[in-house]
């Protein structure tokens, strides 16, 4: 979710979560869709042909820095349903997701771009399943993280607002986990790796892409939060006023950026000579009416100093959250501001927009063989 609304939406997601059970959708039409997996290439996509089911793991590892930090990956992965389905997978509130727990994975052996993506503050990567569900149908492994201490389910204002710099570290120590992970590994295309993030999230897949801080303003973004008396006193003195580990976060494996709705970049220390670091292929956007992450500072900042980036603004009255899984009667009523956009905007149909031109993006950022 995005900045200012992730924690409301948070408190009630947490108070208010309730499991219900539902049949497992569309599995016939997997099996139908279903075929071999020919080596070198990938399945053909939306734009070229059939998909794939998708399956989703939970994955966890311990980082040893700081006494041990623990993080989690939810991965979509192209998969294989056969004769008895694989258990849905269901997220109460969201609707329009296809995801089957822990599938047969469809890799026949062959390797397979991998996309990480990071969230926004306070949020979680199941919250945009709909993206990863959409580039895992057609080829991609998708691991989307909690980030440490920063997420839906565990957070701290140190994390939140401060340690910004343990994002990208995030996205790199689990490239690493998932390269050196003896069944991951074997499956993962290591020359074809891109990272996506929305909000803060955005502002993260800016950073590990190559765009740097300037270390005196991100000092001053710490200030800030060390200095603001709303925050417990107890809390503000677990801030640090550090920017040294903010400075080398790049990770070079990463080949393609795309960006939802990237902010806040100038507050954060991204300023020009930063942006122009960032060298790799990179797609950004945003909604026209964001007010949370404002184009004209954030977005189309970024985009106008960064040599190799494209720029789409959704045209409308299209906000922040439109990036955000599609919400069912249930999430509307207990999320309103999350879940229901202004009149006229039809999130489905801009997910599907921004899911294709991810894919087109990736595909051609990454080099990504497909059968014809």
């Amino acid at each position: 979710m995005g900045s200012k609304r992730a924690p409301i939406f948070v408190r009630k997601f947490l108070l208010s979560v309730q499991r219900r059970a539902v049949a497992a959708r569309g599995a016939a039409l997997a099996c139908a869709l279903l075929t071999a997996w020919p080596a070198g290439t990938l399945a053909q996509g939306t734009h070229h042909g059939a998909t794939f089911p998708v399956g989703i793991r939970e994955l966890e590892y311990i980082d040893p820095h700081e006494g041990g930090r623990h993080l989690t990956l939810s991965v979509f992965y192209p998969a294989a349903i056969r004769e008895r389905p694989a258990p849905a997978f269901v997220m109460p509130f969201f609707t329009k997701l296809n995801l089957y727990k822990d599938a047969e994975p469809a890799f026949g052996g062959s390797k397979h771009p991998l996309v990480m993506f990071s969230h926004g503050r306070g949020s979680n990567g199941l919250y945009y399943a709909w993206f990863a569900e959409f580039l895992a149908a057609h080829g991609y492994i998708v691991a989307a993280l909690n980030h440490y201490r920063a997420n839906t389910y565990d957070s701290t204002i140190a994390y939140l607002a401060n340690k910004l710099w343990q994002r990208p570290r995030d996205v790199g120590l689990s490239i690493s986990f998932l390269l050196n992970n003896p069944f991951w590994g074997t499956s993962i295309d290591a020359d074809r790796i891109g990272v996506a993030g929305h909000s803060q999230g955005g502002f993260t897949a800016l950073w590990v892409g190559g765009a740097s801080i300037n270390p005196e303003k991100y000092l001053a973004f710490q200030r800030g939060w060390r200095n603001n008396q709303m925050v417990p006193q107890y809390l503000r003195n677990e801030l640090p006023l550090d920017a040294a580990p903010a400075l080398d976060v790049h990770d070079k494996r990463v080949k393609a950026v795309f960006a939802m709705a990237p902010g806040i970049v100038q507050a954060f220390g991204m300023d020009e000579a930063g942006l122009r670091q960032l060298t790799v292929p990179t797609y950004i956007t945003v909604g026209a009416g964001d007010t949370q992450a404002p184009p004209k500072d954030n977005a189309e900042f970024a985009a106008r100093h960064i040599a190799h980036a494209e720029l789409y603004v959704i045209p409308g009255r299209v906000d922040h959250d439109i990036f955000v899984n599609e919400c069912n009667e249930d999430g509307r009523n207990e999320f309103p501001q999350a879940c229901i956009d202004a009149p006229g905007v039809d999130r489905g149909k801009i997910h599907a927009l921004i899911g294709d031109a991810a894919l087109k993006f990736y595909d051609a950022s990454l080099n990504v063989p497909r059968g014809r």
